[in-house]
């Protein structure tokens, strides 16, 4: 069983979880976007399942993985994003990461034509 436990999950849409991990051992964090299987993914004992069936990395590299990213964002938001960020213990790379990651994969296709479906904008 792995050593990393959630330390944040936050509801981003329907099917979309964000969810941030540490690792107690070295106390890095990182990241990771989940598709959700219900609505109700947020209901009291979903977290503490999810520890014990997610398949958590065994230690986090915090930091090894580099990007370069250029876009244009409004400034209010970078700066809430930025404390978010910093209070749940990610910089905004691993972040962005997390999202390229999850995007990138085919199994979340639907949940990603759900969030940037044009009802929803």
């Amino acid at each position: 069983m792995s050593e990393i436990k959630i330390k944040h999950a936050v509801k981003l849409s329907g099917s979309i979880l964000l969810v941030v991990i540490e690792s107690p051992v070295n106390g890095k964090s990182d990241a990771i976007l989940l598709v959700t299987p219900s609505e109700d993914a947020l209901i009291p004992g979903y977290i503490e399942s999810l520890e014990q069936t997610l398949s958590l990395p065994v230690d986090i590299q915090s930091g090894n993985e580099k990007a370069e990213i250029t876009f244009e964002i409004d400034a209010r938001l970078l700066d809430r994003t930025s404390e978010w960020c910093t209070e749940v213990g990610i910089s905004i790379e691993q972040l962005v990461l997390a999202f390229i990651h999850f995007c990138v994969c085919t199994d979340n296709h639907t949940a990603l034509k759900e969030w940037f479906s044009p009802s929803r904008v």
